[in-house]
């Protein structure tokens, strides 16, 4: 299950970090430094809980964890090309309750099952060949399988399957010219992912992937660039819950809370 970017099995979450020339023009929601990477989380080994990792852009190398504690990666690896210009995204793509990697570059999607080098496994396009709306995935249709979506302003295109064709869902969320990070998770633990914003700091989350007002709306967090919202299911109860990372000069500290409202991080950790 995949979030932000995009996200939610458990969730997979994708926060981006970089100047290189994302497929879904992150600047344009706030998003973006100087440092070339990306923070993700997913559930890389299938146990049912999310853990971090990191993809460096400059080199096309990935890194994922699979507890949420200080340490090394446990897998390290390549997908992608050295100053890769497409957007990392993460996700179920098969079903197989294991999140795996791809990547977005215009409007094609290339999706891998494996946490490994190689190719793409599943390929197609979806948004137009120079899109610029905001790449994210997530279990639209709670079938267990993670599938494409984009966010164009507060526009929602949301599709169940991962091949080219139209949304299958599409719905309002946000204000015209939003400038808030979209997220997608299960936040009510109900077996489908929906949508979100995170806006300087406050999370605006809905369990229907329709036009509506927030059925969660609390603060967590400092407001980017400071932290930057990385959902997930941390503690293998079903549900996708918040989670910032801060970069830091030598490190990424993670602060993960395993409800969606306001209190600490009851995970601290450093990681990539």
């Amino acid at each position: 299950m995949p979030r932000f970017a995009v996200a939610a099995t458990a969730a997979a979450a994708l926060v981006v970090i970089t100047g290189a020339n994302a497929t879904a023009a992150p600047d344009d929601f706030g998003v973006q430094s100087t440092a070339f990477g990306l923070f993700v989380s997913g559930d890389w080994d299938g146990d049912g809980t999310d853990t971090p990792g990191w993809y460096d852009y400059e080199s096309g190398t990935w890194s994922l964890r699979n507890e949420n504690t200080t340490g090394p990666a446990d897998l390290t690896f390549s997908f992608g090309n050295a100053d890769e210009e497409g957007l990392a995204i993460v996700g179920d793509w098969d079903g197989d309750g294991t999140d795996t990697i791809g990547l977005v570059r215009g409007g094609f999607w290339f999706l891998r099952n494996d946490n490994s080098s190689g190719t793409a496994d599943e390929t197609f396009q979806y948004g137009d060949t120079n899109e610029e709306g905001l790449a994210l995935t997530g279990d639209w249709d709670g079938d267990g399988d993670d599938t494409p979506g984009l966010v164009r302003d507060n526009l929602w295109f949301l599709r169940n399957d991962n091949t080219s064709g139209p949304a299958n869902i599409g719905a309002v969320y946000g204000d015209q010219n939003e400038q808030g990070i979209p997220v997608a998770g299960d936040w009510d633990g109900e077996g489908g992912d929906s949508i979100g914003l995170v806006r300087e700091g406050n999370w605006l989350l809905r369990n229907t992937n329709a036009t509506g007002p927030a059925d969660l709306a609390f603060a967590y967090g400092d407001a980017y660039p400071n932290h930057w919202p990385v959902p997930g299911d941390w503690d293998n109860d079903d549900t996708d819950t918040v989670g910032v990372a801060e970069p830091g000069e030598e490190a990424l500290t993670w602060f993960l809370r395993n409800s969606n409202d306001t209190g600490p991080g009851e995970l601290v950790f450093e990681f990539a």
